[in-house]
């Protein structure tokens, strides 16, 4: 549901994103084919998002995160879990997307995913499928919401509940911003897990 890239808390370097899914990846001696088989994308691709010449979605950020077994609050701000997570109103951390801003809210639990999103009126909608399940809730503004060959239009106040293993894609209508909660599942750890080789610390391969 848009293409990530850091904006405001690594300020100076744009792809640490992409290195760490790169250091994780060959951490566990998994190849780009089949890391890029498990979240649905080519070697090609892959590649591209660690090197920074690719934004990620936040779909397959939210798939990447399931796949190394962490939360998508781990991914991308590699801080350390805690007792509880509290995100105060004065330090969101913002990231920069096609269709606006993607504010990570939930901490370092596997249970779900919670971002706060900005969505900029647009005709670009990138597309996503990844397991589990997505709600989301219209906080000001409206949208179109794809899934599948359906279309679903949402005003403020309305909630939109979905499998994300159907294709799906979010696009903000009117003439603002949308501002819009957004809540994904974790999927199955141990059924994903089935899908990858052991991990062996000591490869560096690509």
């Amino acid at each position: 549901m848009g293409k990530v890239r850091a904006m405001s808390a690594h300020p100076t370097d744009e792809n640490w994103i992409g290195r760490r899914i790169a250091s994780l990846r060959r951490e566990r001696g998994w190849t780009l084919a089949v890391v890029g088989q498990r979240v649905g994308l080519s070697t090609t691709q892959l590649s591209r998002i660690e090197s920074g010449g690719r934004q990620s979605s936040v779909g397959t950020l939210i798939e990447l995160a399931r796949v190394f077994e962490m939360s998508l609050s781990e991914l991308v701000a590699q801080e350390p879990a805690q007792t509880f997570h509290l995100v105060r109103a004065g330090d969101h951390a913002p990231y920069d997307s096609a269709n606006g801003a993607m504010t990570p809210l939930s901490g370092h639990y596997p249970g779900i995913s919670a971002v706060l999103l900005t969505i900029q009126p647009s005709s670009d909608a990138p597309t996503a499928h990844h397991s589990g399940e997505e709600w989301l809730y219209i906080l000001h503004g409206s949208v179109e919401v794809s899934i599948g060959n359906e279309r679903v239009h949402l005003e403020s106040g309305d909630a939109l509940h979905f499998p994300s293993a159907h294709a799906h894609s979010v696009r903000g209508l009117g003439d603002g911003p949308t501002r819009a909660l957004l809540v994904s599942t974790a999927s199955n750890l141990q059924e994903a897990s089935t899908h990858l080789p052991p991990a062996n610390p000591d490869a560096s391969r690509s």
